[in-house]
């Protein structure tokens, strides 16, 4: 059983396994947080993962602190919150940003305290909801779905319980993925990946018009791989030649 951030000591903060020198200053911060925003909210958990806790620190510390701040709390606390700045920066920040009040009408504030406000509306207003989502994405459909939810028939309810999302739509992935639309242009990072075995490389990245080229380049080879041959000996003979000229 841990102790709320208020009543924690000097000893309990030895006892999770911090020298004693380090006991006191960890001490000493926890109990400024505490005075200057409580022993149980949101922003004390906020102050103490960024300016107390370090990856370093023993695990039993990191429990011991979020555990005694969140003592009280509804289940699931919070373990990471994003600061405004970056909330707007996300994808749900900028949709709140600029089309929060047109959506959630009175309730909507800020990202970050609207937020469990867009989850109600995402579960009342599947539509509304999910053709924003689908619009915001700019996800094209070969053929546009007939609605967004249908509910469950007879025949239906035990292969699809919940009901069937998209019916009657067919979605071209590739096409979604290639095209340049008016999030996306062919100078923008569309692939990051590191190869395995190979952490403590450097991040990989690729661009539309890479990826672009890539994907012709097999679905052309698929085709006709002697084609692609062809041309490519004809790029490098009409081009690559010149750079030893």
């Amino acid at each position: 059983m841990y102790k709320s951030l208020d009543s924690l000591s000097f000893k309990d903060v030895v006892a999770s396994g911090i020298p004693i020198e380090l006991a006191g200053e960890i001490h000493r911060k926890v109990t400024e947080i505490v005075r200057n925003y409580g022993s149980a909210s949101p922003e004390t958990w906020s102050r103490i993962s960024k300016h107390v806790l370090t990856p370093t620190l023993p695990f039993s510390l990191h429990q011991l602190m979020y555990y005694g701040c969140y003592k009280d709390f509804k289940p699931d606390p919070p373990a990471w919150i994003p600061d405004p700045e970056s909330a707007l920066l996300t994808n749900v920040g900028r949709l709140l940003e600029r089309r929060g009040k047109e959506l959630l009408g009175s309730k909507y504030d800020d990202p970050i305290s609207s937020f469990p406000h867009l989850q109600e509306f995402s579960v009342s207003n599947p539509e509304v909801y999910w053709e924003t989502i689908l619009d915001e994405l700019c996800v094209y459909f070969s053929v546009p779905p007939d609605c967004i939810l249908q509910s469950p028939s007879e025949d239906s309810c035990i292969s699809n319980p919940g009901g069937k999302w998209l019916p009657g739509t067919f979605l071209n992935p590739a096409k979604n993925c290639l095209v340049v639309n008016s999030k996306r242009s062919l100078d923008d990072i569309v692939i990051r990946w590191r190869d395995e075995g190979g952490d403590d490389l450097p991040v990989k990245s690729m661009k539309l018009k890479e990826l672009q080229t890539e994907v012709w380049y097999v679905a052309l080879h698929l085709i006709d791989p002697v084609f692609v041959h062809s041309c490519f000996y004809y790029h490098y003979f009409s081009f690559g030649m010149h750079n030893y000229s």
